[in-house]
């Protein structure tokens, strides 16, 4: 039974007793926060450690935690965080990831943003979990040449540019299938101030932390509205499709990790954010349409259409909006309560100069 992104919070407020006893250890006056030992055990970067360990201090800048569990029906939990004064905030639940490959996922929860400021951190979780931080660039920046590829007359930042090749190749065999469907997520974290940063942490969560092997999004979207290419695999490094799209028949696409069970031909877009409370800028939401339109005119696919989405593998199906957000297909509440209702007004927008230059294979049964 899928598990509500929120589902499972009520529990988790209470708190599962793993670290109920451990004591918060502040760091003595005028003492480096960044010092090891100093909030108790220290961490490194993509280092996961057992949750049961009390106060955990990272060996650098703390961006975010992902945590994973022991199994799906013990996905709950909650995490605080320290300061250099010593004092500790509230505690505050750990949210399910609610994305994933076909071929499923170890269970995790959502990337929880550190607070500005905040040096350590504790999570309360069940017995066999463990927690895994990833910097979202508020240490160093790094040099990264935030070049851009063109995709359907988009610039698209390629992976190479924002930082994939810092960690282990991709690992996750493409498949290719027709583009069948467009769904809209929001990544569920608000984005640090160097959005490459937070890009790449997301891809280390999933590629590495969660052994997909891969970023689980085709294509993703930051505030300002500059577009990244996300999952890997294809002929040349070409976003999206196993190769660049002409006139006619639009080339199968890169399969991806952001529907469960729903994948194949189904193509993800994920704004940098959590859009519960508040929509996404304007900026990202303009990106959007952009995606959007140049996508379908691709594909041939009709942003204000339906379909009836058949996975080519086990040949589930399900009656569909062509453009839709990742609720429509699962129960969670992807892409935020805040976000969802413009759906609707991005089928419209993108439908606008909606001139399809190709027909998918799909069409075809290919």
């Amino acid at each position: 039974m899928p598990v509500s992104r929120r589902g499972f919070l009520t529990a988790a407020s209470i708190g599962v007793g793993v670290a109920a006893a451990s004591t918060v250890r502040g760091p003595v006056a005028g003492a480096n926060p960044f010092a090891t030992g100093s909030l108790g055990m220290a961490q490194d970067m993509l280092q996961s450690v057992s949750t049961g360990s009390g106060m955990i201090q990272p060996n650098g800048p703390l961006g975010y935690v992902g945590v994973t569990f022991p199994s799906p029906e013990e996905i709950v939990g909650r995490i605080r965080f320290a300061f250099p004064d010593g004092s500790v905030d509230d505690w505050i639940p750990l949210e399910a990831l609610d994305s994933a490959p076909d071929f499923g996922s170890t269970p995790a929860s959502e990337l929880v943003a550190a607070p500005e400021g905040a040096v350590g951190y504790e999570v309360d979780a069940p017995a066999g979990s463990a927690a895994t931080v990833f910097d979202d660039g508020r240490g160093a920046p790094r040099n990264y040449s935030l070049g851009s590829v063109g995709l359907l007359g988009l610039p698209v930042i390629p992976r190479a540019a924002w930082g994939a090749g810092d960690v282990s190749g991709n690992r996750w065999a493409p498949q290719f299938h027709p583009a069948q469907s467009i769904t809209i997520h929001h990544t569920a974290v608000a984005p640090g101030p160097d959005r490459a940063a937070s890009v790449r942490s997301i891809y280390n969560y999933h590629a590495n932390t969660l052994g997909w092997g891969d970023v689980g999004y085709h294509l993703l979207v930051d505030p300002e509205g500059r577009i990244y290419q996300g999952r890997g695999g294809t002929v040349g490094g070409t976003p999206v499709f196993q190769v660049p799209p002409v006139a006619g028949i639009a080339p199968p696409v890169v399969t991806a990790g952001h529907v469960g069970g729903f994948n194949n031909g189904n193509i993800g877009i994920s704004l940098l954010g959590d859009f519960t409370w508040s929509p996404p800028t304007p900026a990202a939401v303009g990106a959007t349409i952009d995606c959007v339109r140049a996508l379908c005119n691709a594909t041939g696919i009709n942003p204000q259409g339906g379909i009836t989405y058949r996975n080519p593998q086990g040949g589930a199906t399900r009656n569909m909006p062509a453009v839709s957000g990742h609720r429509d297909w699962q129960p969670n509440e992807c892409p935020g309560s805040a976000f969802y209702p413009q759906m609707q007004f991005i089928r419209d927008h993108a439908a606008r100069g909606w001139a399809p230059r190709a027909v998918s294979s799909a069409a075809f049964g290919s």
